[in-house]
């Protein structure tokens, strides 16, 4: 009785110990998981690298064509500066219509570094053919809106090449990997020209 008895005892002890080591193990395995993707993470950021440009403005750039733009991109202010909100910084705004999709993004406020100047940012991705026959296609664009309510919008062609924040008074794009940050000095010209990226009427 007493040898059933003490037999009987281990095997509980033996299953109970087996049952508290895997948790461990498993908890094991799930810290070096994680540790390796910290690693891969850091990696790939330590990989990714970071370009800086400033747009110069010059006085060669006056002209027709700069007239041009400030005349075509004025109808578009009224509609864009309804989104300039600074309590929606960075927060993705949605216009849904029968066959469209508008996401709207203020980026906030970037002051140009050579004169008292600033321009407010507003990004535009509009989806267009929604549940038609044709194939939706889009289109994106940048709006800058300086302090005297003058407006300069750029068509940027893909929703890739849309800024993504302003941090330190530093406009930032991201192209494969590759952080671009833009400064603003002097003025905006007819057409927006930036690394990687190429130039946008």
């Amino acid at each position: 009785m007493n040898r059933l008895y003490i037999l009987i005892v281990s095997i509980v002890f033996f299953s109970c110990n087996s049952k508290i080591d895997k948790p461990k193990n498993g908890s094991s395995e799930k810290k070096i998981q994680k540790k390796v993707k910290t690693i891969l993470r850091n990696d790939s950021e330590k990989n990714s690298s970071i370009i800086y440009d400033t747009l110069v403005f010059t006085e060669f750039m006056k002209g027709n064509s700069l007239d041009k733009k400030i005349n075509e991109s004025k109808d578009k202010l009224h509609f864009y500066k309804k989104f300039i909100k600074s309590s929606e910084i960075n927060q993705l705004q949605i216009i849904d219509e029968k066959h469209t999709k508008t996401e709207i993004k203020y980026l906030g406020e970037l002051k140009d570094i050579d004169n008292e100047n600033s321009y407010k940012v507003i990004t535009n991705f509009k989806i267009i053919g929604i549940g038609e026959m044709l194939s939706p296609r889009g289109r994106s664009e940048i709006a800058f809106i300086d302090s005297k309510n003058n407006i300069m919008v750029y068509d940027m062609g893909m929703p890739e090449n849309l800024p993504n924040y302003i941090e330190n008074n530093t406009l930032f794009f991201e192209i494969e990997k590759t952080k671009i940050g833009i400064l603003i000095s002097g003025g905006l010209a007819p057409i927006l020209c930036l690394p990687k990226i190429g130039c946008n009427e």
